[in-house]
């Protein structure tokens, strides 16, 4: 590995060392590591997100959702999700909506005492719980910075649209499966990571972006073996991964095109839901038009969003970590940018699958004061709030 620049080498042996000095080394204080306390501010950051959102419901113009804490956290795509938990696919409706999640919720809702809504709730708490925890250990491995980790789980944690993560949405489980799955990427651990993706293809069509993190991250070594000549025992594992990482969302997209007797079955729902892709005419149509003839504030909001997230994924390039993960931060912002035309306002909750984008902030803010990161994080965690309201009731979103 003579070839391979220092911070390759300084990443690999940071992989390979053994399980109790990386342990250590993950420890804030005896018996209690890093990745908890990332767990511990994202479930504050989400509780103080749901206070937020029951004080701002009973006041201004939100009054007119009509609509309690709990009515909110079930409400859009949430009523989709229960639907097929308790009855499966109804015969001649939209199967846009992916099975992973409902399956999930029916898993819990037989235990006496647990309804759809709450099995739903729990399933995306606890899911959130998991991404939290491996998205601080992932950042770890790559920084080997406690502060920078700990910032970067944060800054999801308040990321516009983030509100989603507390409601009967597949966000949280897309995102916990995601990130174990680029854990099992970056560790070389070839078929866990197929497993993960499998099942993340099931539950969301960003799954895309971890297929291709998977192939980026195999081929190389696929190469390499066939370059030495290297006999099975060194190349099968990432080759299954390539062949098995799509079987889930080409399962499901596969199981709509029998059901409606076309190939392009799901494609065709997505149209009629007004969530395909145009490869962004849409939203370019839509910036011309603000452009012209000024934009609404909800047309600003979202654009601005969008633009915050293109600067991130640019900035993000810089980072020094493999390929894979570049790969999946930036198929998750183009097929984000990429849908249309319609549900501007659900691109914020589009781009929360792209969990790295904060880390280049993170690096930022890491110089800060704990004194003056709580208030920031404090008043990010409202206005996050506050757009996810402001969507539902102007841009009928999230």
């Amino acid at each position: 590995m003579s070839h391979l620049g220092p911070s390759y080498r300084s990443l690999t042996a940071r992989l390979t060392r053994p399980a109790s000095a990386a342990a250590g080394e993950h420890e804030t204080s005896p018996g209690f590591p890093l990745p908890l306390y990332g767990t511990l501010i994202f479930a504050g950051i989400r509780l103080l997100g749901l206070a937020v959102a029951a004080f701002l419901l009973r006041r201004g113009r939100f009054r007119d959702l009509h609509a309690s804490l709990a009515d909110l956290l079930r409400s859009w795509d949430a009523g989709r999700y229960l639907l097929i938990a308790a009855h499966g696919y109804p015969r001649n409706a939209n199967i846009v909506w992916f099975p992973g999640y409902p399956a999930a919720i029916r898993a819990l809702d037989w235990i006496p005492g647990i309804s759809s809504v709450r099995a739903g709730l729990a399933v995306s708490a606890a899911a959130g719980l998991v991404a939290a925890w491996g998205l601080t250990r992932l950042v770890m491995t790559l920084t080997d910075n406690r502060r920078i980790s700990l910032l970067t789980t944060a800054l999801w944690a308040v990321a516009p649209a983030s509100f989603v993560l507390s409601m009967v949405y597949s966000e949280a489980l897309f995102c916990a499966l995601a990130i174990w799955a680029l854990i099992a990427l970056v560790e070389r651990r070839w078929l866990t990571a197929a497993g993960l993706t499998i099942l993340a293809g099931t539950v969301h069509s960003s799954a895309l972006a971890l297929i291709a993190a998977v192939a980026v991250a195999a081929l190389p070594a696929l190469i390499r073996a066939a370059r030495a000549r290297q006999d099975m025992a060194a190349w099968w594992r990432p080759a299954a991964a390539v062949l098995l990482a799509p079987l889930g969302l080409l399962g499901f997209i596969g199981y709509v095109a029998l059901a409606v007797h076309r190939l392009d079955g799901w494609f065709l729902f997505e149209k009629k839901v007004h969530n395909g892709f145009d490869l962004g005419y849409s939203m370019l149509l839509t910036l011309k038009d603000a452009i012209i003839y000024s934009p609404t504030a909800y047309i600003a909001l979202t654009f601005l969003v969008i633009a915050a997230a293109a600067v991130l994924a640019a900035c993000s390039l810089t980072e020094r970590m493999p390929a894979c993960l570049h790969a999946y931060t930036l198929v998750i912002v183009l097929t984000a940018l990429a849908a249309g035309p319609g549900y501007l306002g659900s691109k914020p909750r589009f781009l929360l699958p792209a969990m790295l984008l904060g880390l280049p902030l993170a690096r930022l803010l890491a110089a800060a004061r704990t004194w003056a990161l709580i208030p920031v994080i404090a008043v990010s965690v409202a206005a996050s709030t506050w757009l996810t309201l402001y969507l539902m009731s102007v841009g009928w979103a999230p």
